[in-house]
């Protein structure tokens, strides 16, 4: 028989000794010492076997406990927190809000749009004051279309005066301070198509004007064809610029659409056409400016952010869980029926501010340039003004000219025909993208406010945000009341909601908070 103890080594029975009964005698005696010796290391074998089973099952023990905690840990849902009733709400509408900012006294500065005038609510939200009219008055004036209102230093707000394409300076209280130019004026036209905000230097943050150039070397590819037009890109620069230097900068890139072409053609009657083919569902990127510095990228294809901090250094944070929604054709087929009825109102509205602004109403041709716009981008068809700038062959500056397609416009410009087609089903995607444009918010307290395009937290259609903090840890989730979405943050978890008025067709402005607000980031 043979036995192993911790050690390794083999214990073995004695032989019988050969010798007389004394030595037999001697010999038994060694032979049941020997076995009391093996039996000692049997039991010897036994405790250690045990030990190292109860060890093994300890630490075995131990190690689940462990990834339990881990997974418990992973697994712990998000807390979806509502907000309180409304503590303040305007007695009068706006014609639209188009942001506000929250004032050092308990007020708040709106910027309506609409009416354009930005102006200043109490804290009791029924006393207001219009600081910047439509009207000049003391030299400035809100300007000819919407601006947008830009966080700045130390609770101060930046506003856009597009006449004089120079940035008005207000104060925390939400009075006009002075004026500065901004480091590149002819940017700031396009402010208000996007996000913008200001960083810890205090930079101004912005996403550069798209710019589609056509090579002015370009020959038809057949006869009776036009050049190939220049293809909308499907990314974007977000630039920084810093009022001491002057100087632009790139500091990233966001996706900006995708599955758009555009083939013009010109008829036997010198008549151009341009047929867009539109994809109803693209993945986009957003990106937003954090309240204390960071430049936070939401990328669309697996929901994932990119970090820029403060001091430079840059970071991704994991993926964002998101309730992935798969797409049938049908559901697909819903979608274009959605924007073709979309772009049909659109064209009916553009023809409409055409016949206006052609009978010489200034208000109809401001809506006629909106409708264009809005029809060219993923309205109705019908014929629009296209400038393209055509690079190439231009002077020293290499600048090149612009070419101008109008219908109705001055005598000897070309007429153009816009026609709109959709992708094939194929072509759509299987799943909704995680977010849409204009998907993201910076609060006051350091956190980024996602709104996905899908969630399980919605119960009758409300809007429900993933709330993100500066590490890009999701903490909670805030769901807003129905029929409300946000205009503003104020500090300490203070939102502002707007909604709009269905008998006024105004808007309205409400003060509420966020009930059990968890930490939010340091």
């Amino acid at each position: 028989m043979r036995f192993t103890v911790s050690a390794g080594f083999p214990v073995s029975r004695m032989r019988p000794s050969t010798k007389p009964s004394r030595g037999l005698l001697s010999g038994a005696m060694l032979s049941r010492a020997t076995v009391s010796r093996a039996t000692v290391s049997r039991a010897a074998v036994s405790r250690a076997a045990v030990s190292r089973a109860m060890l093994s099952g300890g630490m075995l023990a131990g190690a689940m406990l462990a990834l339990s905690a881990q997974a418990a840990v992973a697994q712990k849902p998000v807390p979806v927190r509502d907000l309180s009733p409304a503590d303040a709400r305007s007695t009068e509408n706006f014609g639209n809000i188009f942001g506000v900012r929250a004032l050092k006294d308990g007020g708040v500065l709106v910027n309506d749009g609409v009416r354009r005038q930005l102006v200043i609510l109490d804290p009791t939200f029924t006393k207001r004051t219009v600081v910047v009219d439509s009207v000049a008055e003391g030299g400035q004036s809100y300007g000819p279309r919407a601006a947008p209102l830009i966080p700045y230093l130390a609770d101060s707000s930046l506003f856009v005066d597009g006449t004089s394409l120079s940035l008005l300076v207000l104060d925390p209280f939400g009075k006009v301070a002075h004026v500065m130019s901004a480091p590149k004026p002819s940017d700031l036209r396009f402010l208000a198509s996007s996000a913008s905000g200001v960083d810890a230097q205090g930079n101004l943050v912005y996403r550069a004007p798209i710019m589609m150039t056509r090579n002015a070397s370009a020959v038809p590819t057949a006869p009776g064809t036009m050049p190939a037009p220049p293809q909308p890109p499907d990314s974007s620069s977000v630039v920084r610029a810093s009022f001491e230097t002057r100087t632009v900068d790139t500091v990233g890139r966001v996706k900006t659409q995708g599955g758009t072409s555009v083939n013009m053609t010109q008829g036997p009657d010198g008549k151009m056409q341009v047929l867009m083919k539109i994809n109803p569902l693209t993945t986009v990127d957003e990106w937003a400016v954090l309240s204390d510095g960071s430049l936070a990228f939401v990328r669309g294809h697996d929901y994932h952010i990119d970090w820029i901090k403060p001091d430079g250094s840059k970071f991704s944070s994991p993926k964002l869980p998101f309730d992935w929604k798969h797409l049938t054709d049908g559901d697909k087929q819903a979608l274009i029926d959605s924007a073709r009825t979309a772009q049909e109102k659109a064209q009916a509205d553009a023809k409409t501010a055409a016949g206006a602004a052609a009978n010489g109403a200034r208000a109809g041709a401001e809506m006629a340039a909106v409708a264009g716009m809005a029809a060219a981008s993923g309205g109705g068809g019908g014929e629009t003004r296209v400038v393209v700038m055509s690079g190439g062959g231009g002077g020293a500056g290499g600048g090149g000219s612009a070419m101008a397609f109008s219908a109705g416009g001055p005598g000897g410009a070309m007429s153009v025909t816009t026609k709109l087609e959709f992708v094939p089903l194929k072509e759509i995607p299987d799943y909704y993208p995680a977010i849409r444009a204009g998907a993201t918010k910076a609060d006051l307290d350091g956190n980024l406010w996602i709104l996905p395009t899908t969630s399980a937290q919605a119960t009758a259609g409300e809007l429900v945000y993933d709330v993100v903090n500066n590490k890009g840890e999701l903490f909670q989730r805030v769901r807003l009341p129905v029929g409300r979405s946000i205009a503003g943050f104020g500090h300490n978890g203070v939102v502002y909601l707007m909604h709009r008025d269905p008998v006024t067709t105004g808007w309205f402005l409400e003060r509420t908070k966020i009930l059990n607000n968890a930490r939010s980031a340091e």
